[in-house]
């Protein structure tokens, strides 16, 4: 057994004179893996994917202190030409509606100003909305709770956050 951590402060044993590079007089020789890498990678990798964070209602609770409690007269008004200025740029209506409607759940009196300055009716909150990429925790209907309408994908994984937890590798392991 060896490995390359030969010098520093941390290094309380310094292999004596075993060669400091791989050397095919004397190998170094690796423990046998007891999980098989590949495996545990892509099942990680696999639920890391699958599991998406969700739009729950607290998230809306700072950008709504934002908004109410600390932008001023003035600063509401550069937000709301700032933000309306660059949803002019969208090229689809629909895009419009869907981001009022998430700031709909930030503020009435916002999503009332974005669609005067745009012209565009946004949609009344996204209860009844789906997104891509991100899981709908607001959703009237089942169908919208999971991003893109993904069929089969547990939402079980909110208790973890979409960590490893134990027990998560059970059918990878050796």
């Amino acid at each position: 057994m060896g490995n390359f951590q030969r010098d520093g402060s941390m290094a309380f044993y310094n292999q004596g004179a075993r060669p400091n590079y791989i050397s095919s007089i004397e190998p170094i020789h690796f423990k046998e893996r007891t999980v098989d890498t590949q495996k545990v990678h892509g099942q990680f990798t696999g639920n890391a994917v699958t599991f998406l964070s969700e739009i729950r209602a607290e998230d809306f609770n700072a950008p709504r202190a934002l908004w109410e409690k600390v932008f001023t007269a003035d600063a509401k008004d550069r937000f709301i030409n700032n933000i309306s200025g660059h949803m002019a740029n969208c090229k689809k209506d629909e895009a419009i509606k869907r981001q009022i409607a998430i700031f709909r759940e930030v503020s009435e009196d916002l999503a009332s100003r974005l669609e005067k300055a745009t012209g565009i009716k946004g949609y009344p909150g996204i209860a009844d909305l789906n997104f891509s990429g991100t899981h709908n925790g607001m959703a009237r209907e089942k169908a919208n709770r999971t991003a893109n309408k993904m069929k089969g994908v547990s939402l079980s994984h909110n208790d973890s956050n979409g960590a490893p937890a134990k027990g998560s590798h059970a059918t990878t392991t050796a």
